[in-house]
């Protein structure tokens, strides 16, 4: 996060421009945030829910193509996401998890 000069600050209102109010988001808060620890359960956890997202995606897709095949003409909805962008989420999935193993491994081998 960098830091704004309080002449910048003057500025921008000056200009009637206000600095953002975002704050990046953390899943842990206070002192402890910022160890190590801390740092791999926010990425763990920002891995796992979008590899959560994507499956649940790419299900929901492929339940409605079987839905699809099953139905008469004229009652078929259109699925969430394409077959390619389907595959696309699955190797991101993929990738992702195996990055979060990756990572887990390497703590667990700190206490051998």
């Amino acid at each position: 996060m960098t830091s704004t000069s309080s002449t910048d600050r003057i500025a921008r209102d000056a200009a009637g421009q206000h600095p953002p109010t975002h704050q990046d988001f953390r899943w842990i808060e206070g002192p402890a945030q910022h160890s190590s620890y801390a740092r791999f359960i926010e990425t763990a956890l920002d891995i796992s829910a979008g590899v959560h997202a994507c499956l649940q995606i790419i299900y929901a897709s492929e339940l409605e193509r079987a839905a699809n095949r099953a139905a008469d003409t004229g009652q078929t909805a259109a699925p969430a996401i394409g077959e390619q962008e389907a595959d696309r989420l699955m190797r991101l999935s993929i990738a992702a998890s195996g990055l979060l193993h990756d990572e887990a491994q390497r703590r667990v081998e700190r206490f051998r």
